[in-house]
């Protein structure tokens, strides 16, 4: 019997998050301490499908997991074996609806999987542009920096309209990502930064604060690039401040960023849609950020999640 193997990761948005829909860059971070692995092993009948969320046949998949459903048809048809029964395998650690990648890398893997049960071998592109397809029916319009991030081992560098680029870290900075609990409202967090951009009684305001949010966006590249610890933090401080400028922050969100710098971290700020989801700070090495991760916890926070960039 066939059995094929296919791993992904985690991500955060590191910084740029709303300023990249108004055309400036973002960083986005892999996160692999939040694994996911897909075992696709042949069976003698039937499709099943297991997961935490659901396990039966692949027929019966709710839909919430349609864009999986059309992404394994999609595959098995490009294989030329629609009818193969097997048993697909989803073990994940990466939390659903924070931001970090989840969908994106439940399909890499799955991507990765089938190539090996097919024994095939996947090209770069040619995975991009498999996960897409259950990325469009989840998301609709997908920038693609979360495909580009949860199968990469380096940061991405993500210009909206520009091709994905990656680049080299040299810091020994460590992450600490804390979960507010609060699902975040990416849409009415969008459609408030508008709201500021368009805003007569505050020509300018919204505008100032995108393009400083671009600027800072490639200075904290620059700071990870040269193990500017402190600089990093600054950076990230100053960016939190614009995010909450631009109405997305969150009281609860608000609260883990004050008690992470309480705490001895260099800096913290929100990732991703914000009012509500995840924050994270920069420790400057990993005591500290354990230190970060317990108090993020006595202040509410219901997970957290440590990883070093030393190893990116």
């Amino acid at each position: 019997m066939r059995v094929g193997t296919g791993h992904a990761h985690g991500k955060i948005i590191l910084i740029g998050e709303h300023s990249v829909v108004h055309g400036q860059p973002a960083i986005a971070i892999p996160l692999r301490h939040l694994p996911v692995t897909v075992t696709l092993q042949e069976t003698t009948n039937a499709q099943q499908f297991v997961s935490d969320v659901f396990t039966g046949t692949m027929a019966e998949l709710p839909g919430l997991f349609d864009g999986i459903r059309v992404l394994v048809d999609r595959l098995l048809r490009r294989f030329n074996e629609p009818e193969c029964p097997f048993t697909l395998t989803v073990v994940s650690k990466i939390p659903e609806e924070r931001g970090m990648g989840s969908s994106a890398a439940v399909a890499t893997a799955i991507v990765r999987a089938f190539y090996d049960f097919f024994d095939t071998q996947l090209d770069q592109q040619t995975l991009l542009a498999t996960v897409n397809i259950e990325e469009m029916i989840t998301h609709g319009t997908p920038s693609g920096i979360d495909a580009a991030t949860v199968s990469a081992d380096q940061p991405v560098w993500f210009v909206k309209g520009a091709p994905l680029t990656h680049f080299a870290m040299h810091t020994h900075a460590w992450l600490v990502v804390g979960d507010t609990g609060v699902t975040g409202q990416t849409g009415m967090a969008v459609n408030s930064v508008k709201e500021l951009l368009t805003d007569p009684d505050q020509p300018g305001v919204g505008e100032h604060l995108i393009n400083h949010l671009g600027a800072l966006t490639k200075a904290a590249a620059d700071a990870l690039q040269h193990d500017q610890r402190k600089q990093l933090g600054l950076i990230l401080n100053q960016a939190q401040s614009d995010l909450a400028t631009l109405g997305v922050n969150h009281p609860v969100l608000q609260r883990l960023i004050d008690a992470a710098n309480q705490t001895g971290a260099l800096g913290a700020k929100l990732t991703g849609g914000g009012l509500g989801g995840c924050m994270f700070a920069v420790a400057n090495d990993e005591q500290t950020a354990k230190q970060i991760a317990t108090s993020l916890k006595q202040h509410g926070a219901v997970a957290t999640w440590l990883e070093p960039l030393t190893a990116l």
